[in-house]
Formats: structure tokens, C-alpha cells, sequence
């Protein structure tokens, strides 16, 4: 096709057999276009805009929420989401990094995308950035209270006290000078915000940074016009920036200002106290004098704004684009140098790789099982040096992933468990971050872990461990990185290619503005030789290998790397709620009563405006598009039914996906107790069947080897537009094996002999391997109940199976489980009979219902069919070894569990650490099948952008997140508010908004829910839009019933669907009036433990509801 006149240059071209990308530049303004033309039922959009913030006021976060509040041409507040969803869109979505904003929508055709792209551009680069929205998007104080909100605030609140971000925040900190944007938090911190931010501030920052230069419009997906899309951006150019020359220098002016502003300095007490340790790397002293402490201070994880190490006078940065200044001349990214051939490391390496740690406390309750993270930190070379991170990305997972890595052995399994896990992950700034991260740390060993893993890596050096099996393991984990991208490519392209376009843009605009490349040079395809670059590897000799670890990990420049000691702190804790309850108290002791009423009357006046400009957006007329019922899926087809097989077939797929059911009806509960830790262990331990014997080093040897992926589970997450995410309790009876592999013979042979293996031949004979596991999962749940969120939901689980004493996840829930594990790891040797005993219990129960067990294979079904007898012989196999008899005291009476109690109206249940609060109220009631399209359309009209419970909770400040659901096979309906700021109010707005749509107080928006209908479109589109997705659409069909047949006629239903005010006015009635009522609704609330009785206090006079249970510790409450 003829390409049109158009400002913009074809830059570059990289083509596959499955997609190809074309990347153009702008003339005019050097804006970027990058399309990612493959065969996709969905158009996905993403714009990519240059952002670094240089402080923690979160400058670049806030702007992203402001974005969608608004625009020069479209000034009403939500219009962007409200013609999205009229445009069969899934609305937008923003996400902010430390270099960079980028804002998605996903769309069903190319004629929304014309329609939608010039509006989205015009709230990208002209937002209107109103104080009205200011107060309620951003912060706030409130006139009644005191206390700080806004969504923002409300968001970070919930995060920012989380082990995870402060460990992060602490690396970055370490690695980067305060003159470069990866030593701040993008999100902004809560001092940082209620201090600092003005929206004059983030005016500045719009100004400076979403400028056309700094911004990539990426599209991936079929059917795209990219000459029309030319068109478009050639006449937005034209009209919106005909004097960009003048923005440019007006960029150049605030660039000059920003540099010349001076940094207030802190005071002493404003620093953190960070304990400064040396790091032994010597093997032979790594045990001596590890808990010597410099300093008994913890560090303040509030105050994390300023960094103190001793390295910072010479450490050199990266100095990115105009804004920043660095360091020396030295900070632009290095060359990397070859790998010399390397030698017998000498002794002396020990003493000239001393390094210094640092301890960082992070809040949490008072208990003995805290437990910490130990992390090392490394900033690197150019991200341009692809192949030399693709090798170091090899021999990371070598050392650290699966049972059989050497790390593994060293660290988690017994007698050497310091911690359950260690994961590494890449950062892809321009001189790219790698951290190693041991979690589950015990305190008392996170200097051994410290001091261990540099004493481990010397000792591969040194061949002290066998080199031969180390190189083997490297060259199984090369060829199994090729088909994990392959399989990348096949299964999910939008985010892969799309991020990838991100990756360039930002990585190009960052690189040569520093080292004054030539602008039309080209590196794109640097980040598309993935597997090339692995390819080279398989020649490269062990000595390759070993360098790689002495240069980068042992040997690297002292001031780019860090090693950060995370440590619990109840402590701090306590300190920080008492300095935080003495601001709040300070601060309504300035303000007199005039003030907090002004306060209000501003905040009620912003919100009343706010919720005016957006009932504004369906009085603006917009052209209609229809949408083609027919969707032009991936290629996958039912290929045929055998006895108790399902056959999907897709013929460009590389791989198999084998599925096992197993139904496990009638478990005793006292089996259902262990079946998680029986899952664990499946595919972990030793295997003896028929005359094969591998011990679990050599099965999971031989699994790494020839296995993709695998998952052992019970139950499945909610899978259907019908079932509620809130419910993690479908199918929780049935066993689920799952195996993905390539697609030849060797392997698929191999594969169905693993799931033979696992079934026919799994031993616990090996204690040891019980307990590590035991001890694994122990210190993964301790970290998990950390976290409120994760210990509200899983116990409003437990409270809506509380009648059902058959339910599965009664025994199952992460409450019993840890207190299960916390019993058997106090105690091993006394449990050791019982715990073999239930799980080959568990063991000859899934072989007695072999003979119902059900097989779904997704792939080339070629390949399946020439080889039928192996697939019939396991089958064969199967029902002969379920006709065995089970002895009767080999399965135990069953007991009754202890349940949660539903008596009550409300729960409420505390949490020590969680500043946020989080709400589920829910009704049981039958869900009609008939009510189902139009209950879909109307629960996605109540929280949509700017719908009713939207505006009542995010709209004016109250919350971050509100949800309505209903899960029709628990009959469930329900409404979620989480990480709200102020729970009271968020809650008082949600119910008041929901009586009123009862009452008829509120009319209803039928534009609105026609939106709502294009919007569920969209969503149900999305679940089958790539192969992976369709792929586990049909493997779950086989449980839920939901066919691919099924998801298009729901479509279709929806698509016909015509708004009539009486069924929407019945669907109320029906299924919103049981919710609010207190004697056929329950209400689940967690909050900090200080705020129980003050939320029980709100309940009882606001609410009138008296029946209220408070729980401060659910463990202890459900073991008790």
C-alpha cells in the first residue's frame, strides 16, 4: 500500500513470521509512532511519555491521575472514559515508572482507534490540571477530622510502609546520586506530598516533560490503517504545535531554573540511622562476629528521603537528558569491557571486595516470626548490551531458580535453610539495575545470608563445586530461555512488543542525549535478538560463565552496587503512629474552627463541581460504531471428544498444554488439612515407578530439562464473567495438574511419563524434603499475612463458606495453613508419622478417582493424534491403578471444623501495620440466569469511570478502588472498597449512593449504561485475545462449562442488549436492595487495630448496626 505525505519518517523495520514493527519519527517534532502489526482480535494502545522526577513529591504520579480530569477540547471531567467505553473500549489505564508515564486503552476495532486517539492526545498534552481536582484526585485535608486523603494519597498510604517498595526504594537510592530521577519514588511519598506538592509543581512538570519529543504512540494489534493514523497525528501536529520551536525553548528556560534551584538541606534529625556492617566475603570468617551492631537506631522508613552512605562524594550516576547534572564527567554509561579469560581467583580478591551493608527497619507488629529480606543491588552497564545481559540472565537462573540450582542447596534446603526464597529482577533504566533478593529471612541470619552469597559464588570460581554439572545446567536453561520466548511471543505479544517500543523510546531519548549519538541511529533490534543472542551461547566455554560472575557480582565497581539488610521493626511501628496520631493532634490544634469549616466547604465545593462536569459528558454528541459479533479469534478449534479427553487444536502453536482434573469429592477434612502441602510437594521429591528410581534432584533435573511450566493446584480462580475474583473458592474439590512442553515427539513422551510419575510413583520417604518444604511455606505465609488487603480477602473466603461445613477451604485457608506448618516446624520430629501417613492417604484417594479424572490437551494436536497410543496407554493405566482398595483406617472419620461465625452484621478485624482501610459487603440471593446480561451491564455502569459508586467513593477522595460483583455459583453479591484514607466516609457514600439508586433519588444514565454495555464488549473480547488466554479459556471449560461458543453467544446477548429503564429498575430491586439491608447483607472491614473500636463506634451510631464482632488477630481467632 502507498504510503500517504505524512511528517513523519520510517525509521526503522524488523519483521518475524508472526509480527513485524515499523517505527516512525515526526519531522516536525520528533514524536514517535511505533506499529506492531499482529494478527490480534484487538487494537491495543499505549502512549509513552519521558518522566523523572526529581524529588519524592510524586510529581510524575499525580500528573497521571490529573491527565484523565479533563482536556483543553474535551474540558468535561471522565470524558475520555465515557467516550471510550461508547467506543467499545476498555477504558484507560495509566502506570507510572521512574522514567517514564505511559497510558493504555484496548479498543475492538480501527474506527474507534481513529476516533479515540485524537482525544486521548488532547488530555495528554493540554489537561486542564484544576485545583477542583487537585483536591479530591491528589490530597487533601479533611474539615472534619484533620486527616489527610485524596485518591493518590490514599494509594500510597497503602504502600508506602510495605517491605517490598522500601527494600526497592532503599536500592535505588543506593545506586543513584539525588541529581538523577531513579534515587526518588515516581509515586510520591506521603511527606513528600502533604508538604511539598502544589499543583503549581506539577504544571511545571507537564510543562517540562509532555512536550512531543519525549512521547511514543505505540499500536499493536490487527487490522490497523497506519496511513490513516498518519493522517491523523499529520493534522494534530499541525494544529496543536505549528510553534513548537517556542516550547522547546520554553523547556530549555524551566530545565535552566530546575538545575539553578537550590536542594534544602536536612537537618541531622532528619536522617535516617543506617547501620553500617562490614560484609565479610572471606568463606572462613563468614559465621564470626555477625551480629556485632554499630548503631541500636532503626532507620525511619517515613523518612527515606535523604540517603547516607559512605560512598557518596565519588559515587558516579547516570545524568540523564537536560535535566540532570552530573556527578563527574564519568557518569554516562561505560563501555563494557570483553571478558578476559579468567584465572584461579586469588585470596586477595577477598580483601579488595570488602563491601558495606545496610540495615533498613521496615513497621511491623510485635512478634518472634518476623522475618526480613536480604538484597544486593547492582547498577550496570548500557541497556543497549542486550547479549550480555541475556547471558547473565542465564546464569542467574542457573544459580538461583528451581530445586536444583546451586543457591538453592546452599540456602534453602535443609540443613542450610536461611530463607524460602530468592528471586532476581531486571530495571530497564538506561544503565541497567539488577537485584538478587533472599526473602524470608530469619533475623538472627541476615548477615550470614549476607556474607554467604559472595562466599558461595567464589567457591564455583575456586570449582569447589562440580563445574561439569554447573555447565550443563547453563546449557539446559539456554535452550529453555529460547522457547520461553518463543512462547512469550505466541501466547501474550501485546505487552512483550509493546514494552519493548517503550524500552527504545526511553532508552534512546536517555542515551544520546548524554553521549550525543547520532540521532538516527537505530537499536531497536537490539531488543528483538533475544533469540540470537541465545543461540551464541550454547558455544560459549565455562570460563565465559565464570567470568561473568567474577566481573559483575563479585568484582563490579564498588560504588554501583549495595547490599541492603531489610530488618522488622515493631519499633518503629509504634514510633510512627505515635509521631503520626501528634501530627494530626498538632495540626487541629492550629486550625480553628473557622478553618476546618473552610476546609470542608472547599473540598464540598471542588466535589460538586467534579461530579457537575462529568454528568456534562453525555450532553456532548459523538458519531456511533457498531460492533461485528463475529470475533476473528487466534486460531484454536475443538478438535475432538474422546472418553474423558478434550482436544483443542491450534495449528501454528509450538507447545502442548496437558491438563489433568481429578475430582476429590469426599476428602476427609482431615486429609483437606494437608492436600496443600501434598500439592507442594508433587513434582519435588523422589520418585519410584516400576523400574525407574530418581531421587529429587534428578526428577527435577529432567523436569527443567523438557518442561515449560507446570502448576499443581486445587480449585481455580475465577475464570468467567460470571464468577467474582473476590472468591477463591471454585472447584476447590477437584486436583489440577497442569504441564506445558514443546510440541515433538521426545518430549511429549516425556511429558505424559512426568504426569505418570507424579500420579503413580511420588514418595515421602524423605523426611528432610517434607520439612524444608514445611518451612518454606511457613515464612511464605508469615509474609503474606503481613499484608491486610491479602488477610481481608482471604478471611471474607472463610466467612461466605462458613455454613457449608463441607467446604474445602475450611482446612485450606492460609489461617489454618499457617498454623499448620508453624505446629509441624516447632515440632518435626513429632509429627513425622502423622504427616507421611495423611499425605500417602492423600495420595491413594487421588488414585482411587483416577477412573473420573479428565484430560484437556491444547496445542498442535498433529503431533497427538500420530501418537495416540501413548496418550491411550496413560489413560489405560489410570483406571487400572484407581481400582485399588483402600483399608478402612487408612482414611480417618471425618471431625467437624471450627468456622468463622456469621452471626453478626459486621466484622471487624485488625491489623497493626495497615493504614488503609478495606470494605466487602455482600448478600446471598439467587442470581437468575435470564438477569445475567443485564446484571454484567449494570455492575460495570455502578463502577465505571464516573459511574455511581465510582463518583461516590473515587470521585470525591475517599478511596482508590471500588468494585460491584456477583459470582453466580455462590449466589454472591457484592461491593468492595479498598485502600481507602477515609473509611467512613468511602463506606457512608457507597451505601447512600446505592439507597438512592433503590429510591429513584438518582436517575438513571442510560447513555451511560449503554456505554457500560460497549465496555462489557470490550472485556469479554479481552479474555480471548491472545492464544495464551483462549488457550485457558478452553482447558477451563471442562469446569466451568464457559466454551468459546459460550463467550461469543453471551456477546451476542450483549450486543442486542437495549437499555430499558424498567428491567435496569427491576435488576435494583432484585439484587441492591438485599445488599443494603443489615439482616440479609454481612459486612467485612479491616483497619489499623487502633481504629476497631473507633470504627465500631461509626458502625453502631451511623449505621444502627449493634451486632458487631472485632477480631485483632484472625490466626489466633479461627486456631483458637
Amino acid at each position: 500500500m502507498a504510503r500517504v505525505q505524512s511528517n513523519f519518517d520510517l525509521k526503522s523495520s524488523y519483521c518475524q513470521p508472526t509480527f513485524n514493527i515499523e517505527k516512525y519519527q515526526s519531522k516536525q517534532t520528533r514524536m514517535k509512532l511505533y506499529h506492531i502489526n499482529v494478527s490480534l482480535p484487538l487494537i491495543k494502545l499505549e502512549i509513552c511519555v519521558q518522566t523523572k522526577p526529581y524529588d519524592d513529591t510524586g510529581c510524575a504520579h499525580t500528573l497521571e491521575h490529573l491527565i484523565f480530569m479533563g482536556s483543553r477540547n474535551y474540558p468535561q471531567q471522565g470524558y475520555l472514559d465515557y467516550i471510550s467505553a461508547q467506543n467499545y473500549s476498555l477504558g484507560t489505564n495509566a502506570t507510572t515508572y521512574r522514567d517514564m508515564t505511559t497510558y493504555e486503552l484496548t479498543t475492538v476495532n480501527h474506527q474507534s482507534l481513529s476516533t479515540l486517539l485524537p482525544i486521548y492526545l488532547d488530555h495528554i498534552f493540554y489537561p486542564l490540571l484544576l485545583n477542583d481536582c487537585y483536591l479530591t484526585e491528589v490530597h487533601h485535608i479533611s474539615g472534619e477530622t484533620g486527616d489527610d486523603a485524596g485518591v493518590v494519597y490514599s494509594e500510597i498510604q497503602a504502600s508506602e510502609n510495605q517491605p517490598d517498595e522500601i527494600l526497592l526504594y532503599s536500592i535505588l537510592r543506593d545506586l543513584w546520586s539525588d541529581e538523577s530521577p531513579y534515587h526518588y519514588e515516581c509515586g510520591g511519598r506521603l511527606e513528600s506530598i502533604r508538604n511539598e506538592l502544589t499543583l503549581d509543581k506539577i504544571k511545571k512538570f507537564h510543562q517540562k516533560f509532555y512536550i512531543p519529543n519525549n512521547v511514543a504512540i505505540i499500536l499493536c494489534g490487527g487490522g490497523i490503517n497506519i496511513n490513516e493514523i498518519l493522517q491523523i497525528l499529520n493534522k494534530y501536529e499541525q494544529e496543536n504545535f505549528f510553534q513548537y520551536d517556542n516550547c522547546q525553548k520554553f523547556s530549555s528556560e524551566y530545565l535552566l531554573n530546575e538545575n539553578q534551584r537550590k536542594k534544602p538541606k536536612l537537618n541531622d534529625d532528619k536522617f535516617p540511622f543506617i547501620h553500617i556492617k562490614s560484609a565479610s566475603f572471606d568463606e572462613n570468617s563468614t559465621l564470626l562476629n555477625l551480629n556485632i551492631k554499630n548503631n541500636q537506631q532503626s532507620i525511619d522508613a517515613t523518612k527515606l528521603s535523604v540517603q547516607l552512605t559512605t560512598n557518596e562524594a565519588t559515587e558516579s550516576s547516570f545524568c540523564d537528558s537536560e535535566l540532570m547534572v552530573s556527578h563527574e564527567d564519568s557518569s554516562s554509561p561505560p563501555s563494557p569491557n570483553p571478558l578476559l579469560p579468567t584465572s584461579e581467583t586469588d585470596s586477595a580478591i577477598f580483601q579488595r571486595n570488602m563491601n558495606e551493608y545496610k540495615e533498613i527497619c521496615y513497621p511491623v507488629e510485635d512478634n518472634d516470626e518476623n522475618l526480613g529480606q536480604v538484597a544486593f543491588g547492582y547498577r550496570l552497564e548500557s541497556i543497549y548490551e542486550m547479549e550480555i545481559y541475556t547471558a547473565l540472565d542465564v546464569l542467574l537462573t542457573t544459580l538461583f531458580d528451581e530445586d536444583i540450582s546451586i543457591f538453592y542447596k546452599e540456602f534453602i534446603e535443609l540443613p542450610n535453610t536461611l530463607c524460602s526464597l530468592i528471586d532476581h529482577d531486571w530495571f530497564n533504566y538506561p544503565q541497567r539495575v539488577l537485584t538478587i533478593t533472599f526473602e524470608g529471612v530469619e533475623i538472627d541470619n541476615l548477615t550470614i545470608v549476607a556474607d554467604k552469597y559472595s562466599s558461595v559464588l567464589y567457591s564455583i570460581l575456586n570449582s569447589q563445586i562440580d563445574n561439569d554439572q554447573f555447565y550443563k545446567q547453563l546449557q539446559q536453561n539456554i535452550k529453555k530461555k529460547i522457547e520461553l520466548h518463543l512462547n512469550e511471543i505466541e501466547n501474550e505479544p501485546f505487552d512483550f512488543l509493546i514494552d519493548l517500543c517503550c524500552l527504545d523510546h526511553i532508552s534512546e531519548l536517555s542515551i544520546s542525549n548524554i553521549n550525543n549519538e547520532n540521532d538516527n541511529e537505530q537499536h531497536l533490534d537490539k531488543f528483538l535478538q533475544n533469540q540470537k543472542y541465545l543461540e551464541s551461547l550454547l558455544n560459549r566455554p565455562i570460563l565465559y560463565w565464570h567470568e561473568l560472575i567474577k566481573k559483575y557480582l563479585l568484582e563490579w565497581d564498588s560504588t554501583k552496587r549495595t547490599i541492603i539488610l531489610l530488618r522488622p521493626s515493631s519499633e518503629l511501628l509504634v514510633e510512627q503512629q505515635e509521631q503520626e496520631e501528634q501530627r494530626i493532634a498538632e495540626r487541629l490544634d492550629s486550625l480553628s474552627s473557622n478553618d476546618l469549616q473552610k476546609l470542608k466547604d472547599e473540598l464540598d465545593q471542588a466535589r460538586s463541581n467534579n461530579k457537575k462536569s462529568s454528568c456534562e459528558c453525555a450532553n456532548i454528541s459523538h458519531s456511533l460504531i457498531s460492533f461485528n459479533n463475529q470475533l476473528h479469534l487466534p486460531q484454536i478449534e475443538y478438535y475432538s471428544n474422546k472418553d474423558q479427553i478434550d482436544l483443542f487444536h491450534s495449528p501454528t502453536s509450538h507447545f502442548n498444554r496437558y491438563t489433568l482434573h481429578i475430582p476429590l469429592k469426599d476428602l476427609p477434612q482431615d486429609l483437606q488439612l494437608y492436600l496443600p502441602l501434598f500439592s507442594n510437594l508433587l513434582f519435588h521429591t523422589s520418585i519410584q515407578y516400576d523400574n525407574i528410581n530418581l531421587d529429587k534432584y534428578h526428577f527435577c533435573e529432567l523436569m527443567s530439562r523438557d518442561i515449560l511450566s507446570y502448576s499443581v493446584s486445587n480449585g481455580q480462580s475465577s475464570s468467567t464473567p460470571t464468577q467474582s475474583r473476590y472468591v477463591y473458592t471454585h472447584y476447590v474439590d477437584t486436583f489440577i495438574i497442569s504441564l506445558q512442553s514443546i510440541s515433538n515427539n521426545e518430549i511429549y513422551k516425556n511429558t505424559i511419563d512426568y504426569i505418570r510419575y507424579v500420579l503413580y510413583g511420588t514418595i515421602f520417604n524423605d523426611y528432610k524434603i517434607i520439612i524444608e518444604e514445611c518451612e518454606k511455606q511457613l515464612k511464605n505465609l508469615i509474609e503474606a499475612l503481613q499484608d491486610g488487603h491479602t488477610i481481608h480477602e482471604a478471611y471474607f473466603n472463610c466467612l461466605i463458606n462458613s455454613k457449608d461445613l463441607n467446604n474445602y477451604y475450611h482446612q485450606m485457608n492460609i489461617f489454618l495453613q499457617k498454623n499448620l506448618f508453624e505446629k509441624i516446624c516447632k515440632q518435626p520430629n513429632k509429627y513425622q508419622n502423622e504427616i507421611i501417613s495423611k499425605l500417602e492417604c492423600i495420595q491413594l484417594f487421588i488414585l482411587k478417582n483416577l477412573s473420573h479424572m479428565h484430560l484437556t490437551i491444547c496445542g498442535n494436536m498433529e503431533l497427538i493424534e500420530e501418537n495416540w497410543s501413548i496418550i491411550d496407554q496413560f489413560m489405560h493405566e489410570s483406571k487400572l491403578k484407581s481400582q485399588i482398595e483402600m483399608k478402612n483406617n487408612e482414611i480417618k472419620e471425618k471431625y467437624t471444623p471450627i468456622l468463622p461465625s456469621l452471626s453478626s452484621s459486621a466484622t471487624i478485624i485488625g491489623n497493626q501495620h495497615e493504614e488503609s482501610g478495606y470494605v466487602i459487603r455482600w448478600t446471598r440471593l439467587p442470581i437468575c440466569p435470564k438477569d445475567i446480561v443485564s446484571l454484567l451491564i449494570f455492575s460495570n455502569y455502578l463502577d465505571m469511570e464516573n459511574g455511581p459508586l465510582w463518583t461516590a467513593c473515587r470521585t470525591n477522595g475517599y478511596s482508590y478502588g471500588i468494585a460491584f460483583d456477583f459470582d453466580i455459583e455462590t449466589n454472591l453479591i457484592l461491593i468492595s472498597i479498598n485502600q481507602c484514607s477515609q473509611l467512613k466516609l468511602a463506606y457512608t457514600s457507597a451505601i447512600e449512593t446505592l439507597k438512592n439508586l433503590i429510591e429513584q433519588k438518582i436517575p438513571l444514565d442510560s447513555k451511560r449504561i449503554n456505554a457500560a454495555r460497549n465496555l462489557t464488549i470490550c472485556m469479554l473480547t479481552e479474555h480471548l485475545a491472545t492464544l495464551g488466554r483462549i488457550t485457558s479459556v478452553c482447558i477451563r471449560s471442562y469446569l466451568n462449562t464457559y466454551s468459546i461458543e459460550k463467550y461469543q453467544n453471551l456477546l451476542n446477548e450483549i450486543n442486542s442488549f437495549i437499555y430499558n429503564e424498567d428491567i435496569i429498575l427491576k435488576i435494583i430491586e432484585k439484587y441492591l436492595s438485599p445488599l443494603i439491608d443489615d439482616n440479609q447483607s454481612s459486612t467485612l472491614i479491616l483497619v489499623n487495630t487502633n481504629k476497631m473500636k473507633e470504627t465500631q463506634g461509626f458502625l453502631h451510631k451511623e449505621h444502627n448496626i449493634k451486632n458487631i464482632i472485632l477480631i485483632k488477630d484472625v490466626v489466633k481467632h479461627l486456631c483458637r
